[in-house]
Formats: C-alpha cells, sequence, structure tokens
C-alpha cells in the first residue's frame, strides 16, 4: 500500500518548443500542470483567442453528435466495447471534413425548423377553422348590409338553442355549425331594427365573439387546402430528414474530431498556465517521482537547451495524491477514492482494506451459486464490453467478491437456494454461531483501523500519540471483553483501568492547559466506548444480509417447485421463473453488499485512523469520451 511520492518539475524553455513539449506531456500522461504566478502570467493573446475558437467548435461538434445519434448506423450498447482509435487520430490537426459536416447539419437544421413553423401555421389555421366547416360560403361573405346586422361566435349550447326557439318568426336568420364539448358556433343575421335587442338576448346567454379565419372559399375548401400545405411541407421535410440520416454515417469521423479538439483544448489550456517572455516560457507542475528523472531526460533529449528542475515538496506545499497498489489489490483503490483520498503523508489503507471488503460482499451474499455466476461471467463481461479504467475496477470487485461468496457460500452450503451437503454455519436454524463470527470479525476489523493509526503515528515519529489515542481504547476494549470470562476477569478488569485512566489523562491533552478542562475532555472522550458498541452491532448487517439471501433463493426454488408439478406449462414457466427471480435475487443482493461493504468501510474502519483531504492526481493527458486508445 503505497501514496506515490511527487516532485516538483521546472522546465524553462525556447517558446517555440511550447506547443511540441505539451504534446510530449499529453502523451506521457504524466505531470499535473500548475499554474504561473504572477503579472508575467497572463493568457497571451493568440492562445485566448485560439480557445474560444476551439470551445466554439467542440460545442458544435457536441451538438451535431447529440443530433444524429438517432441516425446511427452502428447500434450502440452497454455490452459493446467502444471503437478503437490511434493517438495520431486523437491528435490529428485538420478537422475540416467534420466541420464541413457539422456545417451542412447545421444548414439541414435550420431548413428543418422553417419547415416546422410552417407546417405549425398550417396546422393552427386547420384548428381555427374546424368548429366552421359546416359554414357554406365564404367568411368574406358575413358582412353587414344596409338593413342587417352579422353576428358570429360561440354560445353554450342550450341557451343557443332556446335563442333559436325565441326568434323564430321574427327577421332573423341563425345557423348553427360546429359544436365543442357544450359550446355552439354559429352565425346570426338580423334585420337592423332588431339587432340590438337580439345582441342583448346573446349577451345574456354567454356570448363571445369569434370569426372563421379570412381566406379564399368555404371554411372545409380552406382546411383541405391547409391539409396539402402541410403534407408537402412533411414531404420535405422526410427528404431533409432523410438527408441527416445520411450525414449518420460521419458520425465516427464526428467523434474522432471531438477527441481531437478536446485534446488540443487541454493542450491550450496547459499552454494557458505557463508564464512567459517574448522568447521564452516557464512550466511547472507535479510528476510522480520514479518517473521524473526519465521524464525529465526524454525532455531535455528532445528540446536541447531546455533546463529541467526536480525538487521534492517543500514545507507549505500540497502535492496531488496518486494510490499505487499491486494488481490484485488495484481494483480496491475505486472504494478508498470514492470516499475521499487520503492526506499525502497519510496511510493508504487499500492493501488492508482489500481482505476485509471481500470477506464481508461474501458474507452478505451469501450464496455460492451467485458466486460463480460472478467470479465466471464478470471478467467474460470485461473482456466483451472493455469498459473504462474505474469500470474496470468496480467489475474487478464483484469478480473478487464473487470468489469470496463462493468460500461463504460453501460454508453456510447456499448453492442457488438450495442446500445439499451439510454445512458449517447454518444462519437459518443456529443463527448464533454466525452472529458470533460476525461480531469477531468485526472486532478484527476495527482493531486492525486502531494498529493502521497507530503505525501512521509511529511513521511521523508521535510515538506518545500511538499510546494515547490507539493503545489506550485497545486496552479499555479488550479489558472489557475479558471480563466476559470468570479466567480473565480480573486482568481483564484492571487492564480496562488503565485504559480509561490513560484516555482520562490525556484525550484533551491538545485542546487547553487548563487541567480542570482536560479532565473534562477525557470524560468526554471515554463516552466513546458507546461507540466501540455501536460499530460492533454494526457487523450483524453482515448476518442479517445473509439471511435475507439464503431465504428468498429458498422461497424462490419452493415457487419454482409448485410450478414444476403443474405438468408440461408448468415447467417451462418454473424454468423462467427460476432464472429470473434469482438473477434478481442476485443483481440486488450484490448492490446492497456493495453498499453495505463500502459503508462498513467508510464509518467503522476508516473513522479510526484516516486521514483524507488529498486532492487527485490530475495529469495532461489523453481522455476520450467515444474511443477508446489503441495502445
Amino acid at each position: 500500500m503505497a501514496i506515490l511520492d511527487m516532485q516538483r518539475m521546472d522546465v524553462l524553455l525556447m517558446k517555440r518548443d511550447q506547443s511540441a513539449l505539451v504534446k510530449l506531456l499529453q502523451q506521457t500522461g504524466c505531470v499535473q500542470l500548475l499554474p504561473a504566478q504572477g503579472t508575467e502570467a497572463q493568457v497571451e493573446e493568440g492562445i485566448a483567442q485560439e480557445l474560444a475558437q476551439v470551445g466554439e467548435q467542440l460545442s458544435r461538434i457536441r451538438w451535431a453528435i447529440g443530433r444524429l445519434s438517432r441516425f446511427d448506423p452502428v447500434k450502440q450498447s452497454m455490452f459493446k466495447p467502444l471503437p478503437q482509435a490511434s493517438r495520431a487520430q486523437l491528435e490529428a490537426e485538420d478537422l475540416s471534413a467534420a466541420m464541413d459536416t457539422v456545417s451542412r447539419l447545421e444548414q439541414l437544421e435550420q431548413q428543418l425548423g422553417e419547415l416546422r413553423g410552417e407546417q405549425t401555421r398550417f396546422d393552427q389555421t386547420g384548428e381555427q377553422l374546424r368548429p366552421w366547416l359546416q359554414l357554406g360560403l365564404p367568411s368574406g361573405n358575413l358582412r353587414a348590409t344596409q338593413f342587417t346586422r352579422v353576428f358570429t361566435g360561440q354560445a353554450p349550447t342550450r341557451g343557443l338553442n332556446q335563442l333559436v326557439e325565441k326568434w323564430q318568426g321574427r327577421p332573423a336568420i341563425i345557423s348553427l355549425l360546429g359544436t365543442e364539448r357544450d359550446t355552439t358556433y354559429f352565425y346570426a343575421v338580423v334585420h337592423l331594427s332588431q339587432a340590438d335587442e337580439f345582441l342583448d338576448n346573446l349577451r345574456a346567454i354567454g356570448y363571445q365573439h369569434a370569426a372563421p379565419p379570412p381566406g379564399e372559399g368555404t371554411p372545409q375548401e380552406q382546411l383541405e387546402q391547409a391539409q396539402r400545405g402541410s403534407a408537402n411541407v412533411q414531404q420535405r421535410m422526410d427528404r431533409l430528414l432523410a438527408d441527416m440520416a445520411q450525414l449518420g454515417h460521419q458520425l465516427h469521423e464526428l467523434r474522432l474530431a471531438y477527441e481531437a479538439l478536446n485534446a488540443r483544448q487541454a493542450r491550450l489550456e496547459a499552454k494557458a498556465q505557463m508564464a512567459h517572455t517574448g522568447s521564452v516560457a516557464l512550466m511547472s507542475g507535479w510528476v510522480p517521482k520514479h518517473t521524473a528523472s526519465a521524464l525529465a531526460d526524454e525532455i531535455g533529449k528532445r528540446f536541447p537547451g531546455t533546463q529541467v528542475a526536480l525538487r521534492d515538496p517543500v514545507e507549505g506545499e500540497e502535492p496531488p495524491v496518486l494510490l499505487h497498489n499491486p494488481a490484485l489489490v488495484r481494483p480496491y483503490e475505486a472504494v478508498v477514492s470514492g470516499f475521499a483520498l487520503p492526506a499525502p503523508d497519510a496511510l493508504d489503507p487499500t492493501a488492508v482494506m482489500m481482505p476485509f471488503f471481500a470477506c464481508f460482499f461474501g458474507m452478505m451474499v451469501s450464496d455460492a451459486g451467485y458466486g460463480l455466476m460472478m467470479a465466471l461471467l464478470v471478467p467474460l463481461m470485461i473482456k466483451i464490453m472493455q469498459p473504462s479504467a474505474a469500470g474496470r475496477k468496480i467489475f474487478w470487485i464483484i469478480a473478487s467478491g464473487g470468489l469470496a461468496t463462493v468460500l461463504w457460500g460453501a460454508l453456510y452450503n447456499t448453492w442457488f437456494g438450495f442446500g445439499p451437503w451439510p454445512t458449517v454455519f447454518d444462519p437459518v436454524n443456529d443463527s448464533l454461531p454466525v452472529m458470533a463470527v460476525c461480531i469477531g470479525l468485526g472486532a478484527l476489523h476495527l482493531f486492525t483501523g486502531l494498529t493502521l493509526g497507530a503505525v501512521q503515528n509511529i511513521r511521523r515519529g508521535d510515538y506518545l500519540s500511538a499510546v494515547f489515542d490507539q493503545l489506550s481504547w485497545a486496552m479499555l476494549v479488550i479489558g472489557l471483553g475479558l471480563l466476559a470470562l470468570p479466567q480473565t476477569a480480573e486482568f481483564g478488569k484492571w487492564l480496562a483501568i488503565a485504559g480509561a485512566a490513560i484516555v482520562l489523562v490525556t484525550a484533551g491533552r491538545d485542546k487547553s492547559n487548563n487541567p480542570i478542562k482536560r479532565l473534562v475532555s477525557g470524560l468526554g472522550a471515554l463516552y466513546g466506548v458507546t461507540g466501540w458498541i455501536s460499530d460492533l452491532l454494526s457487523y450483524m448487517r453482515l448476518f442479517g444480509m445473509g439471511l435475507a439471501t439464503g431465504v428468498i433463493g429458498m422461497v424462490i426454488n419452493q415457487l419454482v417447485g409448485m410450478l414444476m408439478g403443474s405438468g408440461f406449462i408448468g415447467m417451462a414457466i418454473g424454468a423462467v421463473v427460476f432464472v429470473g427471480a434469482h438473477l434478481f435475487n442476485a443483481a440486488i443482493n450484490i448492490l446492497g453488499a456493495y453498499v453495505h461493504a463500502c459503508r462498513l468501510q467508510y464509518i467503522e474502519f476508516f473513522g479510526k485512523f484516516y486521514e483524507e483531504g488529498g486532492k487527485p492526481f490530475k495529469p495532461l493527458r489523453l481522455m476520450p469520451r467515444y474511443v477508446r486508445i489503441q495502445e
């Protein structure tokens, strides 16, 4: 377990070599650049303009990729690996073909937007005409004459029918048109002498003025014309969409262009962080110590006259944190970084945490059949899917957890819910031994955390803190545990008293020189022994979740057994239920086991020693999104 040592690298180079050096650093991917300090570190105007241009191009390509994704001739799938690309493709400078594709797509999108607006106007016209379709004359003919007035609009159907009956035999023609819900559209031609009275009657029933849209021909003829116009627009839109679909064949090139632009943007941002004069530039950054000398030699070889200075961090500097562990342990770095990186001078707990995490994971999944499935299928999924580095770590955690699950499932005698052989532990019928094992492993886990805290203090030369903060609590807790046995009760009592005395006297040593305040702090710290009880009880989740997995598996098998006794159809349904239900049970318990195993590390284990606060090492490197780098 280790946190790699970092060195500060300062490079003074000729400005003409700046671009080539940045590209070399991006290819090696082992230098985290630092922004230059002082007034001389202002971004050059040319770099700022190029950054703005690249940012605008990136935005356009990102939009084009999103717009064309539905026309991708290569169907994407989570089980399909990303295509590979060479470093040369990711560093391409000539992107004119891709930008021409984007420009063509923008033109098509603009035309499509105009056609959508035109179609919307046709549709709105149709909606406005629909209530007036029974009007058998052009809307322009509905106008007053020397002796008549014309009323058009809508009114409640019931009131309008009553009005028609009331005005029968009077100088008025009332024509009812379309009805929508409880409202009817109409037009009326009324003699001028009766117009005011008719209007008053209309207002009394809730009349609202409305008129058919103006246009040539009857509303029905206008609607047919609008429908023909809408159909014509739809045909033009279909042709534009077909042209867009053809551009979908350029998606791979667009994605490569996006990666190349993204890499160029990273290089420009790196150049913007350098200090410069008219002819020289100064680059500063952090580099892992074990690669620093080789990188400095390579820079000097490629760029004669460049000056490279390496030094260790000085007081006040906080280098970034990069974890480095053996291949077997490396996937579990994802668990540590998922919480928080350790401080640069703290311990990396990954290697010590790994066996506990795998063990707890296996105890919670607890079905050997599920474990075999994880151990065999997950590596195959990694081979097929080729996930990212972060995703690969999670997959390998599940695969190694599958091996631990096989072990604990065999001890519990649970194989896809069946128990074919005698069991070592029986969580259903004899739960106390299983609970004791869970508590025992939890105590070992907690004391391992205390030990790491002591090691961390000893590494720093702070031996008294190792005694006051770790050894004292180990004495107190172990002593209290020994009280449970008559043979060790006397020794346990004095061991617990000694540990409690050390905690009482030293817990507040950094808070005050006042002995009363220190004593009060010590009493408060002693109350923390209840936290140890709570922490130990937290490990009962290992028993509870393992029991739940096994019981659900048995219930599934009982249900399948009932189906299997129902003939051929029942056997077919039972087989489907067996596979589907066990896959579901495995999935939810794998997820739960991962989450709760992380919780036991973060809360119980890390709480005993962990010092967080490290900033991740973020070197300048190629970070493709749509492809994998072909090494």
